[in-house]
């Protein structure tokens, strides 16, 4: 069987091939099966094709909610329920990552392997921890797979953004948090909504993935930005918008930003918090750990550094994810 990375990871066996999160259409034939991992625009080019393709239900509403669309010849997938493709079962678990967020155990005739996508293991406002799930041979992100991002826990970093939140509004000032539209949007919302009494405006793209997270029974307390009829906006307030939005909409807002980058950032103006919605390099080896995987393939991020770290510390073989061609494949 082959596995690797053909702009996105493809396995496949002698009478089955599926292609997980891909990025581009090369690694895509009209008849293989796609897997989506989540609803992050770097994960999901696999849910605009024609293709049949899998991901979970919540995965597929935020998507939905996001681009504005309804999709076709997508198949829900539940967690901890395999589907069948060929000789190949795939089953959905949890990846902590943001709602919906899956890994896929990918169980072959010949073994079984663990696709992590981007994971969370530790438990966040919104999301469970990444379930693990013991396997042959493990393919996964080392995004922070360096040593230095150790992140503060949890509640700490909950306990500065809410202190300092608090303090400017005392102060006469409103706020706006820039995150990422899916997932890091909520937990912020979510964390004013339980900790404070600040009203919460949204950003539009970000009110409508609050309401997929309402349909699968997460509610949020917050104002779109577009309200015309509510005087939230004249008021402080916590807005909550976009990394790419740079407006500043009211004269006495100061700005801040959540992202595990903030660990490395030299400059505190805006402020940063270290808030992630991935796993740092403990949790990661740790994670490693529990899989008992024998063989690991690394993509994206530190994959050096964490795949010496595995065979010098843990004696584990890891390797950076192989490039396949399209010769590779097709006697498959």
């Amino acid at each position: 069987m082959k596995i690797g990375w053909q702009k996105g990871v493809v396995i496949a066996t002698k009478q089955s091939r599926i292609a997980l999160d891909p990025v581009g259409s090369r690694g895509v034939r009209r008849n293989t099966p796609i897997f989506v991992t989540h609803a992050h625009a770097d994960h999901t080019y696999g849910l605009r094709t024609n293709a049949k393709k899998y991901a979970t239900a919540e995965t597929i509403r935020i998507y939905e909610k996001l681009n504005q669309e309804h999709l076709r010849n997508a198949v829900l997938m539940h967690m901890n329920k395999p589907v069948s493709v060929g000789n190949i079962q795939v089953t959905p678990v949890n990846a902590g990552h943001m709602l919906g967020s899956a890994q896929f155990l990918v169980e072959t005739p010949e073994k079984t392997i663990l696709y992590t996508g981007d994971i969370n293991c530790v438990d966040t406002l919104t999301t469970k921890a990444a379930q693990t799930t013991e396997c042959d041979e493990l393919i996964m992100e080392a995004t922070y797979g360096d040593p230095f991002y150790i992140f503060p826990s949890r509640h700490s970093i909950y306990a500065r953004i809410v202190d300092w939140a608090t303090a400017q509004a005392k102060n006469g000032k409103s706020l706006t948090f820039r995150v990422y539209a899916a997932g890091k949007a909520q937990e912020i919302i979510r964390l004013f909504n339980t900790y404070t009494t600040l009203p919460i405006v949204a950003n539009p793209s970000i009110s409508r993935v609050n309401q997929a997270h309402a349909a699968f029974g997460m509610k949020l307390n917050y104002v779109d930005i577009s309200d015309r009829e509510s005087d939230t906006i004249d008021r402080i307030h916590v807005l909550v918008t976009t990394i790419r939005d740079e407006s500043t909409p009211c004269d006495n807002s100061v700005r801040a930003i959540a992202t595990g980058w903030a660990l490395k950032m030299r400059s505190r103006n805006p402020p940063s918090f270290p808030l992630s919605s991935h796993a740092d390099f403990k949790q990661l080896a740790n994670y490693v750990r529990a899989t008992k995987a024998k063989r690991i393939y690394l993509y994206t991020g530190y994959v050096d550094i964490f795949g010496e770290y595995l065979q010098k510390r843990l004696g584990i073989k890891a390797k950076p994810l192989p490039a396949l061609v399209q010769t590779e494949l097709e006697e498959f």
